[in-house]
């Protein structure tokens, strides 16, 4: 006779085991998750002879939902609320969310915690989970591709994820930055990326790269670092200790474009007469800035909608309506470039 859990109460794996299944498969397949026709009937199966009908999955099986949806940021707490961007993003995902009737619910948990987080969500009884931010080699990422509930990325995931994303033209963005600073003259052009482990600064690096071939040219310098200020701080100090004669940049966010400027005010270079710069995002702070920021906006409130109405339609009808959606990004020219 099989061993059940220690109140007497069949779990999860005692259905796993039973159905001659993974416990993952067994969760999914009770879930409304990614699952075979046979295997479901072989879980569902298992699951009757052994009574095992959990709140969560009972809700699932009887067709009601919660109603919530989970946020999923990766990146650490500090991080989360210090990123205008992040927190813009999140501001449009509640306004999106609450349209749709359904109730965000952030979920803040350790890049490298993803049993932790599989068991916050459980206990919140979420219907599917939208991710921002996502960063390539954490345990999470992984476990994201095989949750039990859908799941929707804000940006392009990262390594070999297949999950429905919502993102921008990242490469046109690069690519619109790299013609606006030739078309002002500039030759000696340095790039301050974001992370290394995340697609977006791939792509942005890569549009910017081919305008600059175009007309015989390359980067001059190439610096990868978080988005925060602190990295365009340090690296336009050390393109200037490299490269003394660059005269422009692109900035892979408006934060760093912020680091820039304040260093090269510091140097006594003048911007654009000098250096002309580009940054990404066209938040609050694009405009604050002296000189104010030439930058690319990114149409936070669309991408949040077109989350919001993928995840929503999946949960209501059990299919993706579409896989990925791809926002143009529209170049905000001041007096930066």
């Amino acid at each position: 006779m099989m061993a059940m859990g220690d109140n007497g109460a069949a779990t999860i794996r005692d259905v796993a085991k039973l159905a001659g299944v993974a416990v993952s498969t067994a969760s999914r397949a009770l879930g409304g998750g990614s699952a075979s026709s046979r295997t479901r009937a072989k879980v569902q199966e298992a699951a009757r002879q052994l009574n095992f009908v959990p709140n969560q999955s009972a809700r699932r099986l009887t067709g009601r939902r919660s109603g919530v949806v989970a946020l999923v940021v990766d990146e650490s707490t500090n991080a989360l609320f210090q990123d205008d961007f992040i927190s813009a993003l999140l501001g449009q995902l509640g306004v999106s969310l609450a349209g749709a009737g359904l109730l965000p619910f952030l979920v803040l948990a350790p890049p490298d915690d993803a049993e932790g987080f599989r068991e916050l969500l459980g206990r919140s009884e979420a219907d599917g989970v939208i991710v921002a931010s996502m960063h390539e080699g954490h345990h999470l990422a992984g476990m994201l591709e095989h949750l039990d509930r859908p799941v929707v990325f804000i940006g392009r995931p990262p390594g070999k994820i297949k999950c429905p994303y919502v993102d921008v033209d990242n490469y046109g963005g690069g690519y619109l930055a790299g013609r606006r600073l030739l078309e002002r003259g500039c030759r000696r052009m340095a790039v301050i990326e974001g992370p290394k482990d995340m697609p977006t600064p791939y792509d942005r690096t890569a549009g910017f790269t081919d305008a600059l071939a175009e007309e015989g040219l390359e980067p001059v310098m190439k610096i990868s670092g978080s988005y925060d200020m602190e990295h365009g701080l340090a690296a336009m100090a050390a393109v200037l200790e490299a490269v003394p004669d660059v005269d422009g940049v692109f900035a892979h966010s408006d934060k760093i474009a912020a680091g820039a400027l304040r260093v090269l005010h510091q140097e006594g270079r003048r911007v654009p007469e000098d250096v002309a710069i580009i940054g990404f995002d066209d938040l609050q702070a694009a405009r604050l800035l002296t000189p104010q920021l030439t930058t690319l906006a990114q149409p936070l409130p669309d991408m949040a909608q077109a989350a919001t109405e993928m995840l929503e339609h999946r949960l209501e009808h059990g299919e993706w309506k579409v896989s990925a959606q791809r926002f143009p990004v529209h170049l905000t020219v001041r007096d930066s470039a």
